[in-house]
């Protein structure tokens, strides 16, 4: 493991079975999960897509992990490619493409330009708003200024890239550069007295320099005090301890904050400094699932909230807020080519991990080591299961907790405490949700017909 406070270029390693989902239409995949994962069948090859607007500055290394989370997340089984040309690890503006809801999309981390896949989740769909009365119109002025002066741009400095490129460029992608890469981002002060920042990981990771800039113009350095690539969260230690802190929002999930409600984005998009822009909150529980590359990485972004409000690159690690001026999620990607698409990571799940970070210096992630696939119409009829309730377990790797649980290649994942499983996402999500050296008591047919209870141990994903 490695000390949060030590050089942030230090190489680490670590694995998860984070493999992306399986499907068969018209079945959900599962998303993404450090813990679970869902395999997948080949898709249409999807066109590649450029980024839109500008291209920014490559990142020119990899991005090695101060915490033990990862460098990159490994597989627990062997990679199996669902992207249809190899991806470079070290490129910040590579497309990592995939399908969403049947039409060639892609997402995008909006600090360096990193596409990602498929959106799933069960969120609900804003109402659609006329305009600003002058009521609200007063309240969104009120709600900037509030949490204006805690915004930070962030400019970030990379190293040379010694590295190749071996990936298959799409058309509108950037050559390949030579020299140090520079990036922006934006951050915002969690704690005045000791000069905490939060950001993206995606913005800081592996920079050389970072330096931050108030909205009146006055400039800091900082260092990286440690990230987690899985749920992109990064904290920065700026020099100056006496900066303004923004009020977080107070909220357990995200599924309290009402569908609709007015939010404001105050960032640095393109350079822009101080850019604040103002939608509404479109839906929430989204998650983005990050093909693995040629090395095997994968990584997914889950229980992100959506909204309309502008986000572009150089928006990465600012706040969305709320009327009250209160900080509700952290901006992080957008579909670059489709209109009011942006994700953002809620605070509540944000401050968890931040508090993970500072703690102990990395971010435990619920792991059991096994892969499970929907329960298709046809898999139900072959081998005569009552309904399509639950996950496939189509691989379990070997010592992890869930082989150490007796789980089998074969076995269907029926109830975990107790709780039925509707689908394989369930099960993904309800371990996902689980603490390392938790107990799941579950409840698997085997052999079709064969019904078992296993006590499993949830352990840490690793490394």
């Amino acid at each position: 493991m490695s000390d949060p406070n030590l050089d942030p270029n230090a190489p680490t390693s670590s694995f998860s079975n984070s493999i992306p989902a399986e499907t068969s239409a018209p079945e959900t995949a599962a998303p993404l999960t450090p813990a679970l994962a869902p395999e997948a069948i080949p898709t249409p090859e999807p066109v590649p897509v450029a980024p839109a607007g500008p291209v920014l500055p490559q990142q020119s290394e990899p991005m090695p992990f101060v915490t033990d989370p990862h460098v990159a997340i490994r597989n627990s089984f062997a990679a199996e490619k669902i992207a249809p040309e190899p991806i470079h690890a070290n490129t910040a503006t590579t497309p990592l493409m995939a399908m969403l809801a049947g039409a060639v999309l892609a997402c995008f981390l909006v600090g360096v330009g990193i596409l990602i896949g498929r959106v799933s989740g069960d969120g609900g769909l804003a109402n659609g708003l006329s305009g600003v009365n002058s009521s609200s119109g007063s309240a969104i002025v009120r709600a900037a200024a509030e949490v204006g002066p805690s915004v930070m741009n962030v400019d970030t400095t990379f190293g040379q890239d010694d590295s190749k490129s071996d990936f298959l460029p799409s058309p509108g992608s950037a050559p390949a550069q030579q020299g140090p890469r520079a990036g922006k981002g934006t951050g915002f002060i969690i704690d005045s007295k000791k000069g905490w920042m939060l950001t993206n990981a995606h913005v800081v990771a592996g920079a050389k320099k970072i330096q931050v800039t108030t909205r009146e113009g006055k400039k800091y350095a900082g260092r990286v005090m440690g990230f987690d690539r899985q749920t992109d969260i990064a904290v920065v230690i700026l020099d100056n301890k006496n900066l303004p802190q923004a009020k977080l929002a107070t909220f357990k999930d995200a599924k309290e904050l009402p569908i609709g409600d007015w939010t404001i984005a105050i960032g640095n998009p393109f350079g822009q400094a101080n850019t604040v822009t103002v939608g509404v909150l479109s839906a929430v529980g989204r998650t983005l699932p990050v093909p693995e590359n040629q090395q095997g990485d994968a990584f997914a972004l889950t229980d992100m909230m959506q909204t309309d409000t502008a986000i572009n690159p150089g928006n990465s690690g600012g706040p969305l807020c709320n009327l009250k001026g209160e900080v509700i999620g952290i901006n992080t990607a957008i579909i670059p080519f489709g209109q009011g698409l942006g994700f953002t990571i809620p605070i509540s799940k944000a401050k968890g991990i931040a508090d993970q970070i500072i703690k102990n210096g990395k971010v435990f992630h619920p792991y059991v080591g096994v892969v499970v696939t929907p329960i298709t119409d046809e898999i139900r009829s072959d081998q005569s299961l009552p309904d399509k309730n639950g996950g496939l377990v189509k691989r379990v790797q070997p010592n992890s907790p869930a082989d150490k649980a007796g789980l089998q290649t074969g076995d269907v994942i029926r109830k975990m405490d107790g709780q039925v499983m509707k689908t394989n996402e369930d099960v993904v999500k309800y371990i996902g949700k689980k603490k390392v050296g938790d107990t799941v008591k579950m409840e698997i047919l085997r052999n079709s017909s064969e019904k078992q209870t296993l006590n499993m141990k949830v352990g840490d994903r690793p490394g």
